[in-house]
């Protein structure tokens, strides 16, 4: 039948699987299993727009290009998004991870298919009224720990019916590591149809789509800006010793984000540190974690610095110091949204972002709220942290701040 040669064409010939869950999902998982969308094909749940890209794969371990017909060979996986829960409060589910969680049916409808068949099945089948495909409207870049989430819940909470954040997702980073030079053309294809794919809803209030991506695709910015070269997008950043002292907790952990490539570190973090050491033969494993952490955040910083004097106003820099103010005032309704100078936010928008301001970001469930904590971080910095903000991250943050305050 009809259904059986769509499903053959993606090579699968399987209906959802249900794997096991939990007894507090039960009842929605039975919903699900006797709905209507159970009775159609996996690629006809994927034009649907029903299910949403949640991760990438290489296809049966092969190098994503070059290696068929096909522009690239990646699988995509597909679940049901329970969207509602961010819109409503995103400071619950503030990455991506939090909403697969929050969303029973992602377990009950997980699929996997090629990925450019599905792409091409959704681009033949989109442009009717209701589905279609939202063009991203900004990225958000980040040197991490430095408001970026409290950016990304903003951006949710101004026009929550209109409004789709993606915050720090799987498929962006992993396609964008993926780039090949070699295959330029299909690598940025891959890139934008990852995001046309992610931008797909069946939802007809929906149109502003943003990406907050994980703070090492700050060194991925370049292909991003290839993908998408009208795209604005920004970097935050915030004090050297204040983003230090929110990574390293206390002396001698190893337990930080910053320090995660510590036993293989990158070849810019290596030329930054002969660079700063004035020594071509400077060893890594010499430096403190206090420097290796500092020399990979400048190293984030030092790629976004690179891409925003080159992007023609098309990047800016957002200090941490500045929100919610600039967020209000500039980056949403002029930078992403491409209002008039005059054209303000409503007052309603102002209040949805003030009052998630108040929020942790991170709060999840707890209702935490937020606390300006930037003195009692700087008081509460050692010594060592301070020498190596000062070695690292000083030089590149101050001129950071001079480009921003050229370009208010």
């Amino acid at each position: 039948n009809a259904s059986s040669a769509k499903d053959d064409e993606i090579g699968r010939t399987d209906r959802i699987r249900v794997p096991p869950f939990d007894t507090a999902m039960e009842h929605q998982i039975k919903e699900i299993k006797n709905s209507q969308y159970l009775q159609q094909s996996p690629s006809e749940l994927v034009q649907s727009a029903y299910l949403h890209l949640i991760d990438i794969i290489p296809a049966h371990r092969q190098h994503p290009f070059g290696t068929t017909n096909k522009p690239y060979s990646v699988e995509g996986v597909f679940c049901h998004l329970d969207w509602s829960v961010h819109k409503a409060d995103p400071s619950t589910v503030p990455m991506f991870k939090d909403l697969q969680k929050k969303s029973p049916s992602c377990k009950a409808t997980k699929i996997t298919m090629d990925l450019h068949t599905a792409v091409m099945a959704a681009r033949s089948y989109d442009g009717n009224k209701k589905h279609k495909s939202m063009k991203p409207k900004g990225f958000v870049f980040h040197e991490s720990r430095c408001g970026s989430t409290l950016v990304a819940n903003s951006l949710a909470a101004f026009q929550p019916d209109q409004n789709r954040v993606y915050s720090e997702s799987g498929p962006p980073i992993t396609v964008a590591k993926m780039f090949d030079l070699k295959y330029e053309a299909e690598s940025i294809q891959l890139i934008q149809d990852v995001i046309y794919l992610m931008g797909r809803t069946d939802d007809e209030n929906e149109e502003n789509l943003f990406f907050k991506i994980q703070s090492i695709g700050s060194k991925s910015i370049g292909v991003f800006r290839k993908a998408f070269p009208t795209t604005p997008w920004i970097y935050m950043y915030r004090d050297p010793v204040q983003v230090m002292k929110s990574h390293l907790k206390e002396k001698g952990t190893t337990r930080a984000v910053c320090l995660r490539s510590l036993t293989r570190p990158s070849s810019d973090l290596k030329r930054l540190v002969a660079t700063v050491e004035q020594d071509s033969h400077a060893s890594i494993e010499d430096l403190s974690y206090e420097e290796y952490c500092a020399a990979h955040l400048a190293t984030l910083c030092l790629a976004a610095e690179e891409n925003v004097i080159d992007s023609g106003r098309l990047g800016r820099f957002v200090n941490y110091n500045e929100l919610p103010k600039v967020l209000i005032d500039d980056i949403i309704p002029h930078h992403f949204l491409g209002r008039r100078s005059t054209q303000a936010l409503s007052l309603d928008a102002i209040e949805r972002i003030m009052k998630v301001n108040e929020k942790y970001s991170k709060g999840r469930h707890t209702g935490k709220m937020w606390k300006e904590d930037s003195v009692q971080k700087e008081e509460t910095a050692w010594q060592e942290m301070k020498d190596a903000s000062a070695k690292y991250l000083y030089p590149v943050y101050e001129r950071m701040e001079a480009i921003r305050n050229q370009n208010p």
